[in-house]
C-alpha cells in the first residue's frame, strides 16, 4: 500500500457523524496501513469520543468559530473536496451525514451531498450509487420530489447513468463488459402504457439504442422493480447483475438497505475524485447515547482506500 490520504468530514456536528467516525477510525486502526487521516471538523464535536482524540489517530483541519453545525457541515465538504482535488491520486474522500435543511438554512442552496460536490469539482453529469456485496444500485434521479420523478427521467439522464457505471466497472471492477439492469418506473413496466407511458416510450427505447451504441455492454431492461431484486438475491454471485439502474431514489435504495443496512456505503460516479459515503442519516435522536452503529462508515473507508490503491497503481 501507498502513502495515501483519507479525507474525512463527518458530517453535522450535532449527528451521529463524529461517533462513527471515531469509531469506524479506531476500528481500523491497525488494519489499514499507511493511511494518513484528516479529518475536517471541530474538534469539539469529537468531544464524547475521548479515546479516540487521545489517540491522536487523524489530524484535525478546523471550521470557523461560532458558526453554525449546517455551516460547519457544508465548510468541511468545501474544504476537504479543494483539498483532495489537489491530489486525486493519492486522496480519496469519505463523507459523514449532513442535514439538508440545515446547510440550507446556512446559505447553502444545495439539495446534498450529490449536487454539492458535482459543483465544487465543476462536474456538470455525476450519477449517486449505493452498493454492499450483494446489490450496486446507480440512480436516474436523485433527490427529487416523487411528483418530480416521471418529469425527469430522460434519455439523456437515463444514459448518464448507463455511462458513469461501464466507468466504474471498468475502473473498479476490471470488468470490460459488464452485465448491467435497468429498472422501469411504473408498477409491472406501465403493462404496455395502461399504468403510464414512461417506460414504453422513454425507458425501452433507450435501452435499445444504448444497446447498439455499446454493443459490448450487457444491457438488459426494463423490468419490473417490484420483483427484480426478489429474483436478483436469489442469484449466485456470479450470476447477479455488476449494476442495477433504478430510475428513483426509493425504488432502488431500500432493497439495497435492505439487504445490509450496516455493510453499504453510498458512492458518487463521475466525480474526478474518489468520494465514498455513509448510507444513512444523521440520527439526532440517537446521537450523543454511544448507540450508533460504525458499520457504514467502515465500509465506506473500506472501499475509498480499495478504490484509491487502484488508482494509484494504475
Amino acid at each position: 500500500m501507498k502513502n495515501i490520504d483519507l479525507v474525512i468530514t463527518p458530517g453535522d456536528p450535532q449527528g451521529i457523524g463524529p461517533e462513527v467516525t471515531a469509531k469506524a477510525i479506531l476500528h481500523l486502526s491497525g488494519k489499514i496501513g499507511r493511511v494518513s487521516i484528516f479529518i475536517h471538523a471541530s474538534k469539539e464535536s469529537f468531544k464524547r469520543e475521548r479515546l479516540f482524540l487521545r489517540k491522536s489517530l487523524a489530524t484535525f483541519v478546523e471550521p470557523p468559530k461560532e458558526t453554525t453545525p449546517g455551516y460547519q457541515s457544508a465548510w468541511a465538504i468545501q474544504s476537504a473536496t479543494r483539498f483532495v482535488m489537489h491530489s486525486p491520486r493519492t486522496r480519496a474522500l469519505v463523507t459523514g451525514p449532513i442535514s439538508k435543511e440545515r446547510i440550507r438554512e446556512a446559505g447553502f442552496k444545495y439539495s446534498g451531498h450529490t449536487d454539492l460536490l458535482a459543483d465544487l469539482t465543476g462536474t456538470p453529469e455525476v450519477t449517486m450509487m449505493l452498493a454492499n456485496e450483494t446489490f450496486r444500485v446507480a440512480l436516474v434521479t436523485n433527490h427529487c420530489p416523487l411528483k418530480d420523478v416521471s418529469q425527469q427521467i430522460t434519455s439523456k439522464r437515463l444514459e448518464r447513468a448507463v455511462q458513469h457505471s461501464i466507468a466504474y466497472c471498468k475502473v473498479n471492477l476490471g470488468k470490460q463488459k459488464p452485465k448491467i439492469a435497468i429498472l422501469g418506473l411504473n408498477p409491472h413496466c406501465g403493462e404496455g402504457g395502461i399504468l403510464g407511458q414512461e417506460d414504453t416510450l422513454v425507458i425501452a427505447p433507450t435501452i435499445k439504442a444504448l444497446s447498439r451504441k455499446f454493443p459490448d455492454i450487457r444491457l438488459s431492461g426494463p423490468f419490473p422493480a417490484d420483483s427484480f431484486f426478489a429474483i436478483e438475491s436469489g442469484r449466485s454471485k456470479r450470476r447477479r447483475h455488476d449494476i442495477i439502474i433504478a430510475q428513483y431514489h426509493d425504488q432502488g435504495l431500500i432493497p439495497v438497505k435492505l439487504s445490509g443496512f450496516s455493510r453499504s456505503m453510498n458512492m458518487t460516479l463521475g466525480l474526478p475524485i474518489i468520494r465514498t459515503s455513509v448510507d444513512h442519516g444523521t440520527a439526532f435522536d440517537i446521537a450523543g447515547k454511544n448507540q450508533a452503529d460504525p458499520g457504514s462508515m467502515i465500509y465506506a473507508i473500506e472501499n475509498a482506500i480499495l478504490y484509491l490503491n487502484q488508482r494509484s497503481n494504475r
